[in-house]
């Protein structure tokens, strides 16, 4: 009895480690606009604290010598973003959407293990007013050198949510949920220099975008404009390879990646040997694709060989069946249109 009451002692001192370990330092609160000086050692991980009182940006950095890493994370210890490089030389910069009440927590620690010694660090806030942007509505606006605008959309549906720019001038849009959570950017996914996001949206949620310039030093008019698209039942259910199905060549096929990590499944017959068979994706999503054999070998997988942060592969191959696997870099949810041809 005496060593079970032992054996239960040390398991449970072990659990309490493992989900106590990244956690149980208490984080160290940080105060706006306030340099807080600080000894780094090696392999060392410490924390840090920030809350909101409003809605805003908050920022927080690094200034010293050593080269510094940066995790911010929610109150549920969710990640929202991290930073190696983004302040000035080696020091990390994280800028996150908090919401006012919450409180948000930054990791810092070297970006090598052997990296050592003092550093500051500061947190900054920055009010923002949000706009909102009803569907369907083009919304004229200027910007100056280093502004931002932001905006919300709210569907009443689930479904795609398309947000663009219109205009000269090179616009960058990047998505957050309600919470301050990342969801996507883009640059020039729109035409000509002008962003666009796809973002797939649940009915009753807000979500915010914050449009810049890419240059900060640029200033000038543009136009945004929201638009909401139903996402067709999905009928086809391909996320397998034993699911997959065909495509027409020559003919553009609408993919939906509706959750986060799936994958997409198609297949094409190849009518003769030694035929060069191009299949691309289109659209504003940073596509992955892999082209397999029959027999599902792998024979080529391609990141951004298209336009902007699509995919392409071109291959010569022999006759028979091959399939083709089609999913988003970074495990976004969202719309493509995938083209295959022989050429």
């Amino acid at each position: 009895m005496l060593y079970r009451i032992r054996g239960l002692a040390v398991i449970a001192g072990l659990c309490l480690f493992i989900a106590g370990g990244l956690f149980a330092q208490t984080p160290r609160e940080l105060r706006f606009g306030t340099w807080v000086p600080g000894n780094l050692g090696e392999g060392q991980e410490l924390w840090y604290s920030v809350r909101a009182s409003e809605t805003g940006l908050v920022v927080v950095e690094t200034a010293g010598e050593i080269d510094t890493y940066l995790e911010a994370y929610d109150s549920s210890r969710t990640l929202i973003d991290e930073d190696d490089d983004g302040g000035e030389e080696y020091n990390a910069r994280i800028e996150i959407f908090a919401q006012a009440g919450r409180t948000y927590l930054f990791k810092l620690r070297g970006y090598g293990e052997d990296e050592s010694g003092p550093f500051e660090i500061r947190a900054s806030f920055n009010s923002i007013y949000i706009r909102e942007l009803r569907l369907d509505t083009l919304v004229s606006g200027t910007l100056d050198e280093g502004e931002s605008h932001w905006f919300s959309v709210r569907p009443s549906g689930t479904g795609l949510v398309v947000v663009e720019t219109f205009g000269d001038i090179d616009t960058h849009l990047k998505a957050f949920d309600a919470s301050g959570a990342f969801i996507a950017e883009d640059d020039d996914g729109g035409e000509d220099l002008n962003a666009r996001l796809d973002i797939s949206a649940e009915a009753g949620k807000t979500y915010i975008f914050r449009l810049r310039f890419y240059n900060d030093e640029e200033s000038g008019p543009y136009q945004i404009r929201a638009d909401f698209e139903v996402i067709p039942p999905d009928l086809e259910q391909n996320t397998e390879r034993s699911r997959a199905v065909p495509i027409k060549l020559g003919e553009p096929t609408l993919v939906y990646l509706r959750a986060s990590s799936e994958s997409r499944w198609y297949r094409y017959d190849i009518p003769r040997p030694r035929t060069l068979f191009v299949v691309q994706t289109r659209g504003n999503l940073d596509t992955v694709l892999v082209l397999y054999d029959a027999r599902g070998n792998q024979i080529s997988e391609d990141d951004d060989s298209g336009e902007n942060t699509n995919a392409l592969i071109s291959e010569r191959l022999d006759a028979g069946t091959v399939y083709i696997e089609v999913r988003e870099f970074n495990g976004r949810s969202g719309r493509c249109t995938l083209h295959a041809e022989f050429r």
